[in-house]
């Protein structure tokens, strides 16, 4: 790893330098495509897939903390302003698909990493104005976030085991918190923290993005489809196609967090935060059914599932979820699958973007040449068309999800 040189205020890995320099000079001789090899290009896409998580992450939650702070006044306002305006600036850019040729290094990692180096810079300025402790705080939380990324390797491992202060989402219209974990094009993986006392989530439905909900034991609740409730004790997974009423609540005060996959070929992964309209229900006013029966005909046993693919180890990847379960109107849908890998490396499925969870076991991540270890609850994307594999360590059975969004013809 490198220590910042020139103006940057970011520190960064050889590599994620190395593609700064690179797209500049490309910038430089008027957008010169022909300066980036196809392992540049690969790198770029995963940074830039990376960054574009903090849509609702660090981009959102840093202008909301700059909002709360209201002490900042004259000169010092103007740098909270401008880099409220680049954080807005890099949050609209999700909206745009990271391609797989030059235009990914020139054109959206260049934007990314010029665009969060000017929020660093305008934080800089205004924490120098005002000397207001508050504002040095939300900047230092943002460095944070983003030199998570710049001094990696290309390879974003992130957790979901707890919440980034400046890092997540509430929606406004359910109050539940969202982290974010890996965002693709058009879906995404993320996590519904839920640490009050019922741990519930409210009911609530979307109009053109399709879900499917985990949980993972112990558990002791009341999922919600529709017009019905099941009784959950273990493990499942919940494919909710779009304009389906969906939530859960809890039966015993355990917390309980919902791990969930959003997606949408008319939106993307970040339109989980818009496309929600929420529905007050009171479960014990619907009937119950069974998991598999009537409303929940197409809910998995997630946990049983997991363990028949743990006890046969390097078999094919199995589909848990079809892209059936959820498609609708053109919405595409998302296909869970499960895979396990003990004495030989777990190849990835390379036709489109992938999310990837580890459930069990630990194992050495390789992506268009860059490597991370991962383990039981690390979450990575992988782009589509890039070679990656996950090499079993330690002896035990490595055990992934993996989650993608199909056009169902």
């Amino acid at each position: 790893m490198t220590p910042p040189t020139g103006p940057a205020l970011l520190r960064g890995h050889d590599s994620y330098r190395r593609l700064v320099a690179l797209a500049a000079e490309g910038h430089a001789r008027g957008r010169d495509p022909f300066l980036a090899s196809e392992p540049d290009v690969a790198l770029a896409r995963l940074y830039c897939h990376a960054f574009r998580r903090h849509v609702i992450g660090a981009f959102h939650a840093t202008r909301r903390a700059l909002a709360a702070c209201p002490g900042v006044t004259g000169p010092a306002a103007e740098g909270v302003a401008r880099a409220d305006e680049s954080l807005a600036d890099l949050a609209n850019r999700s909206m745009d698909p990271v391609g797989d040729d030059a235009r990914a290094l020139l054109s959206t990692f260049h934007h990314y990493a010029t665009h969060v180096e000017r929020v660093v810079a305008a934080l800089a300025t205004a924490c120098d104005r005002s000397g207001d402790g508050a504002l040095a705080l939300v900047q230092e939380r943002f460095v944070a976030e983003m030199e998570a990324i710049t001094t990696g390797n290309g390879i974003a491992v992130v957790r979901d085991d707890h919440v980034p202060v400046q890092g997540s989402f509430v929606v406004p219209n359910l109050g539940i918190t969202i982290v974010p974990l890996v965002y693709g094009d058009h879906h995404s993986w993320n996590l519904a923290w839920l640490d009050g006392p019922r741990s519930d989530v409210p009911c609530h439905r979307h109009r053109d993005g399709v879900e499917i909900h985990l949980g993972f034991a112990p558990l002791h609740g009341h999922t919600i489809l529709g017009n019905a409730r099941a009784e959950v004790t273990e493990g499942y997974a919940m494919p909710i196609p779009a304009g389906t009423r969906h939530g859960y609540a809890n039966l015993d005060g355990r917390v309980h967090h919902v791990p969930f996959i959003f997606g949408s070929l008319a939106l993307g992964g970040w339109g989980v935060f818009l496309d929600v309209d929420a529905e007050p229900t009171d479960p014990t006013t619907l009937p119950v059914e069974d998991l598999g029966e009537g409303e929940f005909r197409h809910t998995v046993f997630l946990d049983r599932e997991i363990e028949a693919a743990k006890h046969a180890p390097d078999a094919p990847r199995r589909t848990v979820v079809p892209a059936s379960s959820t498609d609708r109107r053109g919405t595409g849908g998302i296909e869970l699958g499960v895979s396990a890998a003990q004495h030989r490396p777990l190849v990835v499925g390379r036709e489109s973007f992938r999310a990837i969870s580890v459930v069990q076991g630990r194992g050495r991540l390789r992506i268009a040449g860059a490597e991370a270890a991962v383990g039981p609850r690390d979450h990575v994307g992988v782009p589509a068309g890039l070679p990656a594999t996950i090499e079993p360590e330690g002896g035990e059975v490595l055990v992934v999800l993996d989650a993608l969004l199909r056009r169902v013809t």
